[in-house]
């Protein structure tokens, strides 16, 4: 899909975008301003990634334009014109193409060709009381089965959930009266039926009742809590904003970790992050970063940043492409929420050695099988299956999620937040600014470096050049920075970020026009370095002086990358002085058969 830069965005020249079918950030006097300079997120339908992000963002969405993604089968869950997988998770493949194909289109170009007629044929397979899917009597009790993903309740409520921000996305993107009425429809399905009937306190024993992980209670029924969210945003009608904040407050108690669905329990915790900007109740994002602390502390997530299908320490053997795209969006919220660069250290550990782990060679996603032993995973094996139903859309829309992270603009300037290929725009003080940004491995005098390209310009002429806000990421012990413009010698002034201490460092540049541009060029010393299974750095020269001869698990670090194992997937000694060398080890991008196991674990033998 190419996508071309826009000079006015849907109209809007001023200000930020607070659009309901983006992660929309509070309004201007909410709380979250208060805790940092709060950044305003655009549209990223002008946005895109380049070079290796780049080719794989682009195959996710050249997926989805392949067999077997046509009409027919897109509208199985809900016509049931096929025999399928999960047959009663109505929604669930209808309404993440939806939701992802709307997402990335331009306004006023649909895409892909199959969208207009799909938008068009969606509301006439839906049920009076406004739900999809087989006619189901409510007030009976809920056919949960431990045995089996093949019940009727519980799934229909997971897809209707997905479906829900389908249409949303639609009729924001495409200003649709359709898509907005069939959205409306099913919120009052929500605001009528499933509230009172899934969060009634005096049904909490059959709540509690076990199913099936992917069709349990808490998995399916919070699903539509965001479609509510959104579609407050787009009608201003309060009974949807005041359910899903009903809805997330029931839903508390059955929060807890573990818990048999991670794609399930993540998209809810980014929930609650969007119901805090919304409301600016607090509780909700403390909700959130007390589950973001406790997977993290509690070995849920992986040294390469990721997770599995079930989230579980051990006894489960396999990732889920549509968890690793719930965690890496939800540590972008609560990076614009707090402002604490650990966040988004995260989500680039999961981008590069995560997600990029769980592609195919299609360019779709899904699940990948894992080593895991009692301290939690610690290598990737075979891939296990191309998920057609579900990772291959909702990875792509999570990369679409993330490019408006990557450049945002606040009152401070512009927060250059990833070293990493992209072309992107931003808004600040009134003005569309692009952003390109380029990168590249060095070796100077035995260290080794990334070096970023990143060039500021706008067509708005007698604009002065805005604060740059660089991140220090956790992997970087020097910045240096130089700037070039085609007008002047520009002289660089830098100073630690007044809002977030030497998490970021800014930059600034005086007498120069953002017509003719600027070019600063980033270099991040990455020396190479050793954690933990627990993101701890090892200090060698400790290890050292208190005779330690072997480390056993370490995770050996260079950049944003996690080192994988060349040989096999069993976690393997290597010798300390091996590694400057790479002998057995490499990011996962260099693997010459990436698809073979290998291992992001190893024992380190100390040099004598």
């Amino acid at each position: 899909m190419k996508v071309t830069y826009l000079t006015s965005i849907l109209g809007i020249a001023v200000g930020s975008l607070l659009l309901a079918g983006c992660d929309t950030l509070s309004p201007k006097d909410k709380t979250a301003s208060s805790r940092w300079d709060h950044p305003d997120i655009i549209d990223a339908a002008n946005c895109h990634f380049t070079e290796t992000l780049g080719t794989s963002y682009a195959g996710g969405l050249t997926r989805l334009t392949q067999p077997p993604f046509d009409k027919d089968f897109l509208l199985a869950d809900i016509n049931f014109n096929q025999k399928r997988w999960f047959t009663n998770f109505s929604g669930d493949i209808s309404g993440r193409f939806t939701e992802v194909a709307s997402e990335v289109s331009l306004w006023d170009q649909p895409w892909p060709e199959v969208l207009p007629s799909l938008l068009t044929e969606i509301p006439q397979y839906q049920k009076e009381d406004g739900h999809f899917g087989v006619p189901i009597d409510w007030s009976k009790p809920i056919d949960f089965d431990p045995t089996t993903d093949q019940t009727v309740m519980m799934p229909t409520l997971w897809g209707n959930g997905r479906l829900f921000l389908g249409l949303t996305a639609a009729a924001r993107k495409f200003d649709d009266p359709g898509m907005l009425e069939a959205a409306k429809k099913l919120g009052d399905f929500y605001v009528n039926t499933v509230y009172p009937r899934f969060c009634d306190p005096n049904k909490m024993a059959e709540y509690k009742t076990e199913g099936q992980y992917a069709s349990a209670y808490v998995t399916c029924v919070f699903e539509g809590m965001e479609g509510l969210l959104n579609l407050y945003y787009l009608t201003k009608d309060k009974r949807y904003l005041e359910t899903a904040c009903k809805m997330a407050d029931f839903h508390e108690p059955f929060d807890t970790l573990p818990v048999g669905h991670s794609h399930g329990s993540l998209s809810q915790t980014s929930m609650l992050v969007r119901l805090y900007d919304a409301t600016g109740k607090t509780e909700y994002l403390d909700r959130a970063v007390k589950r973001w602390d406790a997977a993290v502390s509690g070995g849920y997530v992986n040294p390469a940043g990721s997770v599995l299908e079930k989230f579980y320490v051990t006894g489960f053997n396999r990732d889920e492409g549509c968890s690793e795209g719930d965690w890496l969006r939800l540590n972008l919220l609560l990076w614009a929420d707090t402002g604490e660069t650990k966040y988004l250290d995260m989500a680039e550990r999961l981008l590069w050695n995560g997600m990029l782990a769980n592609q195919w060679n299609t360019g779709g996603f899904g699940h990948r099988f894992m080593g895991v032993d009692e301290r939690g995973a610690y290598a990737y094996l075979k891939p296990s299956q191309e998920s057609l139903w579900c990772c291959s859309f909702h990875v792509p829309w999570a990369e679409y999620k993330m490019l408006s992270y990557l450049a945002p603009a606040s009152q401070k300037g512009i927060w250059y937040n990833f070293p990493l290929g992209f072309e992107t725009i931003t808004i600040y003080n009134s003005t569309i600014w692009k952003i390109t940004s380029s990168t590249a491995p060095s070796v100077s005098n035995g260290r080794h470096y990334i070096t970023a390209t990143v060039n500021l310009s706008t067509e708005t002429p007698g604009k002065k050049i805005p604060p740059l806000n660089v991140r220090m990421p956790e992997w970087a012990d020097s910045l240096t920075v130089t700037a070039v413009s085609a007008e002047d010698p520009v002289e660089v002034t830098e100073k630690d970020c007044k809002d977030t201490g030497r998490s970021y460092r800014t930059f600034r540049v005086k007498g120069v026009s953002g017509t003719k541009g600027i070019t600063y060029t980033l270099k991040f010393g990455a020396s190479i370095y050793l954690e933990d299974r627990r993101f701890h750095a090892l200090d060698l020269n400790q290890l050292q002086n208190a005779g330690v001869q072997k480390i056993e698990g370490a995770v050996i670090r260079q950049g944003p990358f996690v080192y994988m194992n060349r040989d096999s997937g069993d976690i393997q000694d290597i010798a300390l002085e091996e590694i400057p060398r790479q002998m057995k080890a490499a990011p996962y991008y260099k693997l010459s058969n990436p698809y073979e196991p290998h291992a992001f674990v190893f024992n380190v033998l100390m040099s004598r």
